[in-house]
């Protein structure tokens, strides 16, 4: 199980990294592209966001109609990877908001030492 910390250092290279952003949507686009035609039908986003995590079908289809910027009903590498980069960027502080509650929350917790007692 990766660490916070590593989690962390993997996003932020991805997001510093346009090669390994790339990869990523690639990779998630590939393995989602049932037909081959390197796009996303409606149906293939719909699997893409609920295996992130989004069930909603009305958010999916709002999703899908407004990242679809040329109207050709389908979600090409281009649009994908701006949905995809902005997802990665709230995961990131997402992550980087628990790490700074898990330090403040260790903080409070340490023992004090009561000199003279």
């Amino acid at each position: 199980m990766k660490t916070l910390e590593t989690k962390i250092q993997m996003l932020e290279e991805m997001i510093g990294d346009p090669e390994k952003l790339n990869r990523a949507v690639y990779d998630v686009i590939a393995a989602s592209d049932m037909n081959h035609d390197e796009q996303l039908s409606r149906a293939e986003f719909q699997k893409v966001l609920q295996d992130f995590g989004i069930g909603d079908f009305d958010t999916i289809e709002d999703l899908f109609l407004s990242l679809d910027r040329d109207g050709n009903g389908s979600i090409n590498f281009k649009e994908f990877r701006h949905f995809f980069r902005a997802q990665t960027r709230i995961k990131l502080q997402h992550l980087k908001d628990l790490q700074m509650m898990k330090e403040k929350t260790k903080e409070k917790t340490k023992v004090k030492p009561v000199w003279g007692r």
